[in-house]
């Protein structure tokens, strides 16, 4: 079985998350740390995998329509408490300057 590349996607409060595409579908892949541990076990209800990618050992969470559907409620919810807070500015517009 050959396994195509990584793709990086972002950070997390500094923990690096990407996917690597699989013959199934896809391996989210998240960097070895305390925020990156917490986050794997979510995802995968508890039942993660550590694999050394790269340089550094990562936490391995198979996408699968379970964890698709945590990632959809977990999303609604980030929202949701988002907006619901009342002092944050929910839209920032940046207007050009004024042109003489």
């Amino acid at each position: 079985m050959q396994e195509l590349s990584y793709h990086p996607l972002g950070h997390l409060g500094g923990t690096a998350i990407g996917v690597r595409p699989t013959i199934n579908g896809q391996d989210i892949l998240i960097e070895h740390s305390d925020l990156g541990q917490r986050f794997a076990c979510l995802l995968a209800c508890g039942q993660v995998d550590i694999l050394r990618h790269e340089d550094k050992y990562c936490w391995r969470i198979t996408h699968n329509r379970q964890v698709d559907d945590l990632l959809v409620e977990l999303i609604d919810l980030l929202i949701t408490i988002r907006y619901a807070h009342p002092a944050m500015v929910q839209l920032e517009m940046i207007l050009p300057p004024d042109e003489p």
